[in-house]
């Protein structure tokens, strides 16, 4: 089984190593382990990605935390967390984005602050404050 659903905490998670080849639309929290291949895009409450993902299709949540070293389409949220290693097309966020080092983003939308730690390459960025300093 790729796929485990706890209805008690609304949870859905996503074993490591899996490929889901469909679009998955989850009321509540979803978790996906290490290596996992989305071919479609994700709808979610929140979504936790693990190192080493891949989602191609477009990430819709309240909360994104994006694994080390992931790569993603689009991720169009409010709050989003992207730790090291990344590459990604677009995020387009209405509240804080956070982007830790050595990512590269070809655009960057936050609709309060965007805080870059670390040597990041980002093509556009748009946001009420961008803070960046290298740690």
């Amino acid at each position: 089984m790729i796929l485990l659903v706890d209805k008690s905490k609304n949870v859905l998670i996503v074993k490591k190593n899996s490929t889901i080849t469909k679009n998955i639309r989850f009321s509540g929290k979803v978790i996906a382990g290490i290596n996992c291949c989305f071919l479609g895009g994700i709808e979610c409450d929140e979504l936790y990605l693990s190192k080493g993902c891949e989602v191609c299709g477009e990430i819709r949540c309240e909360r994104v935390v994006v694994g080390a070293y992931t790569r993603f389409n689009t991720i169009k949220a409010v709050d989003v967390l992207v730790l090291r290693g990344c590459i990604g097309n677009a995020i387009l966020a209405d509240g804080d984005v956070r982007i830790m080092g050595e990512c590269v983003i070809k655009e960057v939308s936050a609709g309060s602050n965007l805080l870059i730690e670390g040597n990041s390459k980002i093509g556009k960025m748009q946001a009420r404050r961008i803070l960046a300093y290298e740690t």
